[in-house]
């Protein structure tokens, strides 16, 4: 079984530093950046599994770094985590963006991370076998 790659964007340096931690289990392989300037180039430049982004980004948000990304592969799962309640059902996502309440614990990451990843094919947006 093959673990997954996670590209996390978070500016905070704690809370990124925090998360990273918790996402890193079952040999995943996160890499974590502070900016969406910094998603974009490690995103051009490797296959991921999953995006879990901040909402409230400098310069650029973790909304317009899902479109961003999902222009270029539609079909990647994208998880953005805010400190408020985030409704994207007007934006038409579809199942695999979701949004997640800050803070959150590992059992709730983990159990979006398999929704999303899982919507639609049992396979990762790369084309390795889903691990689940």
């Amino acid at each position: 079984m093959e673990s997954l790659r996670i590209l996390y964007v978070e500016d905070n340096g704690l809370v990124r530093e925090v998360t990273a931690e918790l996402l890193n289990t079952d040999g995943r392989e996160i890499v974590s950046v502070a900016s969406a300037e910094e998603a974009m180039k490690e995103f051009e430049g490797r296959d991921f599994d999953v995006v879990i982004t901040d909402v409230s980004l400098p310069a650029m948000s973790g909304l317009d770094l899902a479109r961003h990304i999902r222009g270029r592969r539609p079909a990647m799962p994208i998880i953005i985590a805010s400190g408020y309640s985030l409704d994207l059902s007007s934006q038409n996502w579809g199942p695999t963006v979701r949004s997640i309440i800050k803070p959150f614990d590992g059992v709730d990451i983990d159990a979006l991370i398999s929704e999303v990843c899982g919507a639609g094919t049992r396979e990762t947006p790369s084309g390795r076998p889903a691990p689940w």
